[in-house]
């Protein structure tokens, strides 16, 4: 008895072996939870299962990653199913992959700046990573690399009851018949609807790269169907800021002029979409050879010195002509003053002066800028946005502001690099995620980045480009991807991943601050088991999973 059952327990553990094979190596269809990274070349499918399972809340897409292994040119249809029916408004996009030529620096930039390997990336350059996610129209669909991948969106209104849904997906062709299960959970909690979002973000817009990409004049009426359409990406995103573009106010024979009618009409498109703040362009600047050593800003428009130049009349003239139209058209609460970008130490005393005169012909209004000071800037700045790194290290100076009723966003560009979170292709999608949890572990208010779609090639050939700056040296590169994280469609804009990833953090912080409210201990606790600061978090996307479900049951 004791051998058959040594047998009966061998033949179990065998056919457990073959399942386990059979679901992982000669598999050919994985269910991949969307923020682990994959490749069209070659993938770990060892940790992949053809089932997946999310837990989220009402008002929330499901949403799941298909890979697949064909051979390539290979033609093939993918269906799904909702509880055995078919979904009519079921969103399915093919996930197409871009370059990444050089890693991100251990401090900025790419490697070649420092010539340091970096060790916190997820894979070795040169590679192609997937990365844009482009809505399918054909029913039939071709193999055109090792592995294929797509994106299955189950929409928030075939999800409005709490309870378990369960989607099947067939793939089938020529000699191809796969099959997989996505299990979703939705659990009696309401994600908060992104205008009444507490997060506050922007990420800077290039209108001229819209229109080059389509062909369209400014301002014309084809021009503003596409502006609905980036200003519906980017609320999707829940983007709620975007930025004025500087030329609806001019300067001619020493008189500005704001072009009422069409400042508005632009506004009112992004109001449409709930946009609820709007960032005027940078009033001051360097010069034009961008002189970081020189102590005096220049009127960005004129181009006078503020001292030497009288190019404070300027400015007294430019900030009364924004407060009369912030006050006719009850912007005032929802207008943002920038004043010069990155203001350091050499400039900072010529930036408070330009402050002082703003807040005493305009004393409402509120000024927001990145910086690259600190205390010499004090007393400046309403909206502070530091750069990570300098907010983590100096964390007492901005509590301080806090105490005196200033804010403090913060936010990255090429720098920093290593650890750090950051947004470029080559780190762990979970980094965008947690720009949302760190902001909830440091009570800040939101984050900035230049680059929506600030291309200086194209996105999807070159990843990796030459810094822009006047002077930069031939090893200065902008690592992958900081200059863009939405793509230009033939439609209209496209998603990526990494969009969707930082779409993910900033609900997942809604979502925390209704727990702050009900109970913070529980708030801190379930933050603390995945982030504890800029460089310190967990990148198990497992456990972030059964951290975001244990928010979930949490909020019940």
């Amino acid at each position: 008895m004791k051998i058959m059952s040594q047998r009966k327990i061998s033949k179990i553990i065998l056919s457990f072996v073959l399942v386990l094979i059979s679901n992982t190596l000669f598999a050919q269809l994985w269910m991949v939870d969307p923020l682990e990274a994959i490749y069209p070349d070659k993938n770990d499918v060892a940790k992949f299962r053809s089932s997946w399972t999310i837990d989220c809340a009402k008002a929330m897409d499901a949403e799941v990653h298909v890979l697949l292994k064909v051979p390539e040119q290979s033609k093939f249809y993918i269906n799904v199913k909702l509880d055995g029916k078919e979904i009519s408004d079921l969103v399915l996009s093919e996930l197409i992959a871009v370059p990444v030529e050089q890693n991100t620096g251990v401090d900025s930039r790419t490697e070649q700046f420092l010539g340091k390997k970096n060790p916190d990336v997820i894979r070795r350059a040169p590679f192609d990573i997937f990365e844009v996610i482009k809505p399918i129209t054909d029913d039939e669909l071709v193999s055109n690399s090792v592995f294929s991948a797509y994106k299955i969106t189950i929409p928030a209104e075939q999800l409005i009851e709490k309870g378990s849904y369960k989607v099947s997906v067939s793939v089938k062709g020529q000699d191809i018949s796969y099959s997989g299960n996505f299990h979703i959970n939705v659990h009696d909690v309401h994600l908060p609807d992104a205008n009444d979002s507490k997060f506050f973000y922007t990420n800077w817009f290039n209108l001229g790269k819209m229109e080059t990409q389509y062909q369209l004049e400014r301002w014309s009426d084809d021009w503003f169907d596409m502006l609905h359409k980036y200003a519906a990406l980017m609320a999707h995103g829940r983007q709620n800021s975007i930025s004025i573009p500087g030329e609806l106010i001019t300067y001619k024979n020493g008189t500005f002029k704001l072009d009422e009618d069409k400042m508005l009409r632009f506004i009112n498109v992004f109001r449409a979409h709930g946009f609820k703040y709007f960032e005027s362009a940078h009033i001051m600047n360097r010069g034009d050879n961008d002189d970081w050593g020189d102590a005096e800003l220049k009127v960005a428009l004129s181009k006078k010195r503020y001292y030497t130049e009288n190019g404070k009349a300027d400015v007294a003239q430019l900030i009364t002509l924004i407060k009369n139209f912030t006050t006719r058209n009850n912007l005032t609460n929802n207008w943002l003053q920038h004043i010069s970008d990155e203001p350091t130490a050499v400039n900072a005393a010529c930036y408070k002066d330009v402050a002082k005169q703003l807040k005493s012909i305009f004393p409402e209004i509120r000024i927001m800028d990145a910086t690259n000071a600190r205390e010499s800037l004090a007393g400046a700045i309403d909206i502070w946005c530091p750069i990570i790194n300098d907010f983590q290290e100096n964390e007492t100076f901005f509590r301080g502001r806090e105490a005196k009723g200033e804010q403090v966003l913060v936010y990255t560009c090429l720098i920093p690099g290593g650890k750090w979170l950051n947004r470029t292709l080559d780190q762990e999608k979970l980094r965008q995620v947690y720009f949302g949890w760190g902001a909830a572990h440091y009570n800040t208010g939101g984050y900035l980045h230049w680059g929506l779609n600030q291309y200086f090639a194209d996105p999807y050939k070159q990843s990796v480009v030459k810094h822009h700056a006047p002077g930069a040296a031939a090893n200065n590169f902008l690592p992958a991807g900081d200059t863009h994280i939405v793509y230009p469609g033939g439609e209209g804009p496209l998603s990526s991943i990494r969009f969707e990833s930082h779409r993910l953090g900033i609900e997942d912080y809604d979502l925390l601050q209704l727990l702050k409210e009900k109970n913070e201990k529980k708030y801190h606790r379930i933050i603390a088991k995945l982030f504890k600061s800029y460089t310190d978090y967990n990148i198990e996307v497992k456990t972030y999973r059964k951290a975001k479900k244990q928010l979930l049951k949490a909020l019940k």
